[in-house]
């Protein structure tokens, strides 16, 4: 199969490699799209034969093909984390992201370059696999290991520290260990010593501890954080992120969150090892306590952004968040349900209480930029938890705990601003966003009819969605469908029982094509949605740059979510493959490959 054919005779991918080049393929798919007369020769790429093979290629393995490339933490018991670090060449390279660096000019983190796939110059060549790669390539991996037996680092560990500290059996214990090194396996340790154990299971917590939270390690992992998953999900202010001034409970999430990504295996092992443990302690902060809660209510309704310790507290309940996270995509079967289960919800209630559902910049709010960036860290936050409350949907099936009329949070700002150091001198710096998630979710469904033919709200709404404010609405959308599906059933399965004395009649022809869900008011409202997203996507995908596109976290694969909303409104199968799936299953998108069996009919 010849990929990223460019459509010339012959093609540039063949001329580089100096074979012959087919065309064949191209010129069919160029017939197809000329049959359509809704396709323009720049929309080409996004013709159904193109979606239908890449709706294949991205469910074939289920979740882990879906996100394959979305340089999720790793997880030992998924097809995904034994490809893990076998990415695609550093030739592919293109696009770099700066590193983590602390404020006042500290030179602790070298930075961390990530690189990109370059090869993604046009949107949607041949197929859907040009914009299927994922937000970055090869996590840099040595292929000289400079000590015996142990996996090299490149560009993760401060100067001037010891390299020795990877090695498996050095002793560290004469490092000079900083506060938080100390307080932190303190912390864990006191929480753990309420769990039932051995005397010897102790021991094994309190060595596997001492070895993996030195002063050392942790700057390393909060590096590695910085480097592979801020970019995908910013919620936390880089320039200003200083290990000695977080909240304890933040900087351990960050930590055990960055050491999911170590090359080093017993430095993952061991992160995975403890950390259940690591989430029984920053669930003990007194943000998540019901003590708080009683507290509060006995002594009047008081929020948490009225206390003097308000944004300590925030930091807190970014750190419960940020490991469910590191919990759901690394961790056992028994861990990933807790948290999706229990944790998750703990998170939902406290972001109700605190307001974070209804945080906007708004024109009376203090001028100054750190309030500023304080408030715009809250909203990201609110913005990733709706996120993972859809991801939780699309992946594993579990309801939905957040509406999108819930959503009256702002979008984040723009993501090179949010990256500054003082984001109020950035050129694009602007103040608030101007519209809610919830109105733009709203706007999606707007008739065009009603507005003369033409889109009137698209300049002023749609038409100032950025690439992640896309992604967003994608999730929403696919959440709203799903529970559509869900209501959907009982009246599907009421038209399949008399459906044979139906053929028979000849005034009960049917309407639309066989296999597909039978429409309503709802469903043509979602038709419209989606086809709006969609050309907003290509009209967004077409204006920005390469380099721009390359440096993009996972968010920039929003069509692959955009193609499977689309095939559970297309096949009628979907009502009942949705409906017959378990809550909480093991892979969702692995039970979808069902409704792709008929595609060849």
């Amino acid at each position: 199969m010849k990929l990223r054919c460019d459509g010339l005779n012959p093609c540039g991918s063949c001329q580089k490699r100096g074979i012959e080049c087919n065309n064949e393929r191209k010129k069919q798919a160029l017939n197809q799209a000329n049959d359509s007369d809704r396709l323009t020769a720049k929309r080409e790429d996004y013709e159904q034969s193109s979606d239908r093979g890449s709706i294949k290629f991205l469910l074939n393995g289920g979740t882990d093909s879906f996100t394959q490339q979305f340089l999720l933490p790793p997880r030992s018991d998924r097809t995904r984390s034994l490809e893990y670090h076998n990415k695609k060449s550093l030739e592919e390279a293109e696009s770099s992201i700066l590193g983590y660096e602390l404020k006042d000019g500290r030179t602790d983190y070298a930075p961390t370059f990530i690189e990109s796939d370059a090869a993604t110059l046009t949107f949607f060549q041949d197929t859907f696999i040009d914009f299927f790669n994922g937000p970055f390539g090869d996590p840099h991996k040595l292929l000289d290991d400079p000590y015996a037996g142990q996996v090299a680092y490149h560009a993760v560990i401060p100067p001037g520290q010891d390299p020795n500290l990877t090695l498996a059996g050095q002793q560290l214990s004469y490092e000079p260990e900083r506060p938080f090194a100390t307080a932190m396996i303190q912390s864990i340790l006191t929480r753990a010593w309420s769990v039932p154990l051995d005397a010897k299971a102790q021991e094994e917590l309190s060595t596997n501890l001492n070895y993996l939270l030195t002063t050392g390690r942790i700057r390393k992992f909060v590096s590695m954080y910085f480097k592979y998953w801020q970019p995908s999900c910013a919620m936390l202010h880089r320039a200003s992120f200083d290990p000695e001034v977080v909240s304890l409970p933040l900087l351990t999430a960050v930590t055990f969150m960055g050491a999911m990504y170590s090359n080093d295996e017993r430095e993952a092992y061991i992160a995975k090892r403890v950390l259940d443990f690591a989430e029984l302690f920053i669930f003990s902060s007194e943000v998540y306590a019901s003590e708080t809660e009683i507290s509060s209510t006995f002594c009047g309704n008081r929020c948490l952004d009225d206390e003097p310790n308000d944004w300590v507290q925030f930091q807190n309940f970014q750190a419960g968040f940020i490991i469910v996270v590191v919990q759901y995509w690394a961790g056992n079967r028994v861990s990933r349900n807790r948290v999706m289960e229990n944790r998750f919800s703990e998170v939902i209630k406290v972001a109700r209480r605190i307001g974070l559902l209804k945080c906007r910049h708004m024109s009376h709010d203090r001028m100054d930029e750190y309030s500023w960036i304080q408030k715009e860290c809250r909203i990201r936050t609110m913005n990733i938890i709706s996120l993972l409350d859809c991801a939780f949907s699309f992946y594993s099936n579990y309801p939905c705990r957040l509406s999108h009329t819930e959503m009256e949070c702002d979008f984040p700002c723009q993501e090179a601003v949010f990256d500054s150091q003082h984001p109020f001198v950035e050129p694009d710096f602007r103040f608030s966003r101007d519209i809610s998630i919830s109105e733009a979710f709203e706007n999606l469904f707007d008739n065009p009819a009603n507005e003369g033919g033409s889109q009137a709200h698209v300049p002023d709404h749609i038409a100032d969605m950025t690439v992640l404010d896309m992604f967003i609405l994608i999730h929403l959308l696919y959440a709203f469908i799903n529970t559509h599906m869900t209501l959907l059933a009982p009246l599907v399965r009421k038209t399949q029982l008399p459906s044979s004395k139906m053929s028979h009649d000849p005034s009960a022809s049917t309407k639309g094509p066989r296999g597909a869900i039978p429409e309503d008011s709802t469903l043509a409202a979602i038709r419209t949605a989606l086809s709006r997203w969609r050309d907003h996507w290509v009209a967004l995908r077409n204006t920005v740059s390469s380099h721009e596109w390359a440096s993009m976290g996972f968010y920039k694969n929003g069509y692959n979510f955009w193609l499977v909303s689309q095939l559970l409104i297309t096949k009628k199968k979907s009502v009942d493959v949705v409906m017959q799936m378990e809550v909480k299953c093991e892979d969702k998108l692995e039970k979808l490959n069902v409704l792709l069996q008929d595609e060849s009919d």
